[in-house]
């Protein structure tokens, strides 16, 4: 949910990526965001294959996407806030938790094409391959849950609402797993199975956290679920069978930040606050720490592409971290 800097993170007056551009980061390399002023508190990131970029919303900082080939960084349209996004049909949505909109943006040329209202303070947004809908996690909705919309026309149609999908407890974060027509959250100290196309909720699986965070993560390889915890950069290995648990990391810190990349077969964890981020390779045996590096203290984003990175975010200096998976 919502990520705050608190303690975790001294802003620093003034700082914009023209005077951070030096700061390096050991084994990283710096993607400054260009016309971002100061330190973020980001909190959602995600990668879009279609695209071949990082899609990085950095709040009143607007809306920015990563070449995934030069390593640089674009603003997109002007946006009064962007605090998730995820691309769809080549089109971007952005949520604005503020105004409580959901606006699409062409990637190409920032215009703006449509935009919808949600009926609740919204959290999150994702893309529904396989039935052309945006699922919107409103936790603080009553009951809590999340709202769907329907693209009916093509991605420049406004969405129009088509239902609700009840979650008590949650929903905290929200993974699409298209090639088994599932999505996943968190709910209290559970992983929460949601049927898309009926768009019931089928298994709630407990994860041994204590409070949950952060986004599932899903291994169809491998047929692994990673549930991830609200302390100790903790994360728990699930079947996607059944739910059985198969392991369990701490990576230390703070609220734990999941990803995982198909290309390498990968997790990756970091804790916000932490300093330590961590690759794993789920096995029946559970999960075995394959790297690690050092990240900046305060960053509360992560995800992974399919050309063998993974990136997370530098909060204090407004700027985004890409690492090798060697």
């Amino acid at each position: 949910m919502l990520a705050l800097l608190g303690a975790a993170l001294a802003i620093v007056p003034g700082c914009g990526s023209d005077q951070t551009a030096s700061l390096t980061v050991p084994g990283a390399r710096v993607v400054d965001l260009p016309g971002a002023q100061g330190a973020i508190d980001f909190d959602d990131i995600v990668y879009s294959p279609r695209l071949r970029r990082v899609i990085v919303p950095a709040r009143r900082s607007g809306l920015f996407v990563v070449d995934l080939g030069s390593g640089t960084a674009t603003q997109v349209g002007r946006l009064f806030s962007a605090d998730s996004a995820d691309e769809g049909e080549g089109t971007i949505f952005v949520a604005d938790r503020e105004r409580r909109t959901v606006t699409a943006v062409d990637p190409r040329s920032g215009r703006t094409t449509s935009s919808l209202k949600t009926d609740a303070p919204l959290d999150y947004v994702r893309y529904v391959p396989g039935t052309r809908e945006l699922w919107v996690t409103e936790p603080a909705a009553s009951p809590s849950g999340i709202e769907v919309f329907s693209l009916a026309g093509d991605s420049r149609s406004t969405p129009q609402r088509a239902g609700f999908i009840p979650v008590p407890g949650g929903p905290e974060g929200l993974a699409i797993n298209a090639a088994h027509g599932t999505a996943y959250t968190h709910a209290g100290n559970d992983l929460v199975v949601v049927d898309i196309a009926q768009r019931t909720v089928t298994a709630r699986w407990p994860t041994g956290c204590h409070g949950t965070h952060g986004f599932p993560q899903i291994d169809n390889h491998d047929q692994f679920a990673l549930a991830s915890c609200a302390s100790d950069g903790s994360v728990s290995l699930l079947s996607l069978t059944d739910g059985r648990q198969g392991g369990r990391y701490a990576a230390g810190g703070g609220e734990a930040l999941p990803a995982y990349s198909a290309a390498t077969d990968h997790f990756y964890v970091r804790g916000d606050p932490g300093t330590r981020l961590v690759a794993l390779k789920p096995s029946i045996a559970g999960l075995a720490k394959v790297d690690q590096v050092t990240v900046p203290r305060a960053g509360h984003c992560l995800t992974a592409d399919d050309a063998g990175h993974f990136w997370t975010c530098d909060a204090e200096h407004g700027r985004v971290l890409r690492f090798n998976d060697s």
